[in-house]
């Protein structure tokens, strides 16, 4: 009896001993989320599209959109247009907001583009423009003593547009008429663009020997393929009914006259921001008379 007592007791010693080394069940603790980093102020320039007023003239626009932390206030500090790898800044003028705004709003800029001031710097490419246009701001962040710098930088590509060329081959006085003659004025016109340009209402005027002669309009309109010509004739009709009878007589024994031709005529190009524009020419010369 004793044993049994004394084996039992031993039981209970060795389950209290194993109870002791086993490590108690805590519940897990929930884990926190980490706190996302701060982010780090940004700047980013977007091209928004191209107007035009003529030929010369052309306004791109973008849009500013600035991210940083709540309360700050940023302002554009200098801005750069660079062509070709060379600073192109003085062909370009930039209309912005100069103060100071809110991060988080678009703020619009529009870059205005002198083509003359470009070729003038050697800086007109003869097809595609590629302008960038580098923008620098300061950025006053609560809390920091200093403001930020930070830049963006977009770059816009578009076709350049180039006017047509206008040349005379020959002038020919045609049989005379009772109180009349005519001119017939054989022009080329070459199109330096790589897409077809469409040319009407061509209107004209001749000057020979230093007097005005006779004015005429070409109410057709053509295509002028891209990087290629047209040649043709244009008529102009002189009238005598109120002149002295001895100048057609010269006109028409003219062998050689001094000209100058002027004239007008709208071009149409399928590209969308200068679908159509008007170009001139003034062209001054020596030429033989034909008389056919």
């Amino acid at each position: 009896m004793k044993r049994s007592t004394n084996f039992r007791i031993i039981i209970v010693f060795a389950l209290l001993f194993a109870a002791c080394k086993s490590k108690p069940v805590v519940p897990e603790a929930e884990t926190a989320p980490s706190p996302s980093p701060t982010q780090s102020p940004t700047a980013t320039l977007t091209f928004t599209g191209i107007q035009a007023d003529d030929i010369e003239h052309l306004k791109l626009s973008y849009s500013l959109e600035v991210k940083a932390p709540s309360g700050s206030r940023a302002r554009i500090n200098s801005w750069q247009v660079i062509i070709d790898g060379q600073d192109a800044g003085s062909a370009f003028s930039l209309n912005y907001q100069q103060g100071e705004f809110s991060p988080g709003s678009m703020i619009p800029l529009a870059l205005n583009m002198d083509i003359s001031a470009l070729a003038a710097k050697g800086l007109a490419p003869k097809d595609d423009y590629a302008v960038t246009l580098i923008t620098e701001l300061n950025l006053s962040v609560s809390g920091q003593t200093s403001p930020l710098k930070i830049m963006a930088q977009e770059t816009a590509d578009f076709p350049g547009i180039q006017e047509p060329c206008f040349k005379i081959t020959s002038i020919a006085i045609l049989k005379a008429e009772l109180v009349n003659t005519r001119f017939r004025v054989n022009m080329r016109i070459d199109n330096p663009n790589p897409f077809p340009l469409e040319m009407s209402g061509l209107t004209y005027e001749l000057y020979g020997n230093g007097r005005h002669w006779a004015n005429g309009t070409e109410r057709n309109t053509f295509v002028i393929n891209g990087k290629s010509a047209v040649q043709g004739d244009l008529y102009l009709i002189m009238n005598f009914i109120d002149m002295d009878r001895n100048l057609l007589n010269q006109i028409i024994n003219l062998v050689n006259v001094n000209y100058h031709f002027i004239g007008e005529a709208q071009v149409s190009t399928g590209i969308d921001y200068l679908p159509k524009f008007k170009t001139g020419f003034d062209l001054s010369g020596y030429s033989e008379v034909l008389d056919k």
